[in-house]
């Protein structure tokens, strides 16, 4: 199966989840989540804006404000494919991307961060992901974007899934980065070689 079939496989399953059922799984997923050190710890936060069918970040972002994080979410670059950082707070405007994502309208300049190491140590990502493994490598929508951000970047990253997009195999290419850990509504996701 190649990663397209793949990709439009776990899609096809995720989109097939009921509402009330996701709602739940949301909930769990946040609880389960927000609760691991490195998000606790961070200073600052990188979460993309969910669309479509995937698991629901705003409450991230809203609990990241309530406990004095700085709040990042992706921007694209226009007319080059790249991604930057964008601060956001409670009083961003939105405007839709050429995706139809969500996307900041940055208050200042000094407000887009262009480096992907600005996120060391000290930060966490919230990675979107289409399906993943138990190793915790991911299929990204196939763009490229995060794969070049985490290979840049020090921070620890946690992924976003429900149990049906979960793989038995996620064939990693040598640009691919696994993430840190995977939550779904069921269970954390480590790779093997971490200590948890």
């Amino acid at each position: 199966m190649t990663k397209n079939e793949l990709r439009m496989d776990v899609l096809s399953l995720r989109n097939g989840i009921e509402s009330n059922q996701r709602g739940l799984w949301d909930q769990l997923i946040f609880e389960r989540a927000h609760k691991v050190r490195s998000f606790q710890v961070a200073k600052r936060v990188h979460i993309y804006r969910s669309v479509r069918d995937e698991v629901e970040t705003s409450p991230f972002i809203e609990y990241a404000w309530g406990t004095g994080k700085d709040v990042y979410v992706p921007i694209t670059a226009l007319g080059l494919a790249v991604m930057h950082h964008c601060k956001i707070t409670w009083r961003t405007a939105w405007r839709e991307d050429a995706f139809g994502i969500p996307e900041p309208i940055p208050e200042s300049p000094d407000d887009v961060i262009t480096s992907d190491a600005f996120f060391d140590e000290y930060s966490a990502v919230i990675v979107p992901l289409v399906a993943f493994d138990r190793q915790c490598h991911r299929l990204g929508y196939g763009k490229g974007y995060y794969d070049r951000f985490l290979n840049n970047s020090a921070a620890s990253t946690i992924g976003l899934a429900y149990e049906v997009q979960r793989v038995p195999s996620v064939e990693a290419e040598a640009h691919d980065v696994a993430l840190s850990c995977v939550a779904t509504q069921e269970r954390w996701y480590v790779p093997t070689s971490k200590i948890t």
